[in-house]
């Protein structure tokens, strides 16, 4: 596939997912207003607005860029022939927003932007030191095995 479909499909994909949230919106918009028509709310206090459900300005600007980031997903993952065909190419532009987001949360990108937090490869992790028993109980005292917990009642009365 060329780099042009590549693109095409991409950024359809990422538009794809702009569409759903504001066909999401729409439709949580439109049951709040049928929702205050027949309650019988009084008719100064009016329908709740379209723009308390949907930021016209910044769904714009989130739809710029998950179209560029679909666009941009789906040229990398076929040109490196990751993704083959139109539907996978789709697919992975549809995704990228949310792929990214999962990867901005996950451990390893604090690891691979160098969180001061995160244990980086090759260095040890230091040991963890040990919490002193509080003031009242008595220090190396061993509280022995611990209880077993018991079985689900009808494990229980399987074995009886």
């Amino acid at each position: 596939m060329d780099t042009a479909t590549l693109l095409l499909l991409g950024a359809a994909g990422g538009a794809v997912r702009g569409i759903v949230h504001a066909y999401d919106c729409m439709t949580e918009w439109l049951a709040r207003r049928r929702e205050h028509r027949l309650s019988g709310h009084p008719v100064d206090a009016g329908p709740p607005a379209f723009g308390a459900f949907y930021d016209v300005a910044g769904e714009c600007v989130a739809a710029a860029v998950h179209i560029t980031l679909g666009a941009g997903v789906a040229v990398l993952l076929g040109a490196s022939g990751q993704v083959s065909g139109g539907f996978a190419t789709f697919a992975a532009g549809a995704s990228a927003p949310l792929v990214l987001v999962q990867l901005k949360n996950s451990r390893l990108a604090d690891v691979v932007l160098g969180d001061a937090g995160a244990a980086q490869a090759g260095q040890p992790v230091p040991p963890v030191q040990p919490v002193p028993p509080p003031q009242g109980e008595p220090q190396g005292r061993d509280p022995g095995p611990l209880p077993r917990p018991r079985p689900p009642a009808a494990e229980r009365r399987s074995a009886e």
